[in-house]
């Protein structure tokens, strides 16, 4: 798999994007379709949609003329170009993630879905059930599928559950949680939450389109990404809930790059394991070169690489396409 993924929906020229991803060597788009707050399509009966015109349908036809296939990236928690209205009557009904100080979490001035609510987690499972009935895509990736890396989420909901599952009150909230006598529990609660979010979502899929491939962007270092982002991406490969992971091993180092690439290839099998590569950090086309050697040295089954629009602002696609 030699794939890209594509930020900037709204923006995008799909003819353009297509014929010099096929001339490159790219076989594959992640492309952002839906977030925890908007739809990047239009006329969704799930989220705010924030485009009038819809050019996906025709772009995915562009893309598999040219042998590209489209999987539709769905940002599960984040609240990616969120409509400002929505983001402020979710705020003020509590659907979002608060940090110990018991303000909503913000990334760029947007706000995060708490994902202990039922409501929230089904924006997204709708949202995933319309872009299957819609368009032709040939896979699903879900992006965002964690908490925040920012301390969080201790909103009123999050602590009625914990206490549920805990079989008592917390004194002490949300010190107890965070370095207090139920730290670890909350780490396993905060796993359980996201764990049974993928599982959902890939019913879904499942479901809708048997046989679609299903994959997660994730944190590339695992027992970080459990206990800082509640993701556990060994677990959701092992049910089968996703078939692949897209690690997103964003560093510029080759040596700590190629250490990274090694721990993830002992950790899952090869076939499962597509390595992000970072590019936007890289100075040169011929950096990103040396990432994708070492991939493919190393046999995994493809790299990913973040982001086509950086590719596009320093003209880097013709230099890859020399080294394809």
């Amino acid at each position: 798999m030699r794939a890209v993924w594509i930020s900037e929906t709204t923006k995008l020229d799909w003819d353009t994007a297509t014929a010099a991803l096929q001339h490159a060597g790219f076989n594959t788009m992640y492309v952002n379709f839906a977030s925890g707050g908007a739809a990047l399509y239009p006329r969704s009966a799930v989220l705010p949609s924030v485009v009038s015109r819809d050019d996906i349908a025709r772009g995915i036809q562009l893309a598999h003329q040219r042998g590209i296939a489209v999987h539709a990236k769905i940002i599960a928690a984040f609240m990616f170009k969120v409509p400002p209205s929505f983001q402020q009557q979710l705020t003020a009904v509590n659907r979002v993630e608060r940090g110990p100080d018991g303000k909503p979490v913000l990334q760029s001035g947007q706000a995060w879905l708490c994902p202990s609510q039922k409501a929230n987690r089904d924006f997204i499972t709708g949202a995933i059930r319309e872009i299957l009935a819609r368009y032709s895509v040939d896979g699903i990736q879900l992006d965002y599928i964690r908490f925040c890396e920012q301390p969080s989420c201790f909103c009123p909901h999050c602590r009625r559950e914990f206490e549920q599952v805990l079989g008592k009150p917390v004194r002490h909230w949300p010190a107890d949680v965070m370095n207090g006598a139920f730290t670890s529990r909350f780490i396993e609660w905060k796993q359980q939450v996201i764990n049974d979010w993928m599982r959902q979502c890939s019913e879904e899929v499942r479901k809708a389109r048997p046989g679609l491939p299903v994959s997660a962007a994730v944190f590339p270092e695992l027992a970080r990404a459990r206990e800082e982002k509640a993701q556990d991406w060994k677990l959701w490969l092992d049910r089968g809930w996703i078939d692949y992971v897209c690690t997103m091993t964003y560093t510029t180092g080759l040596p700590e790059f190629e250490a990274r690439v090694r721990t993830q290839q002992a950790t899952i099998p090869r076939q499962k394991l597509v390595v992000g590569i970072g590019s936007w950090k890289l100075k040169q086309s011929g950096d990103i070169a040396s990432q994708v050697a070492i991939v493919r040295r190393h046999g995994a089954a493809g790299f990913a690489m973040f982001s086509y629009d950086d590719f596009v602002a320093r003209r880097f696609l013709p230099n890859l396409a020399a080294g394809r």
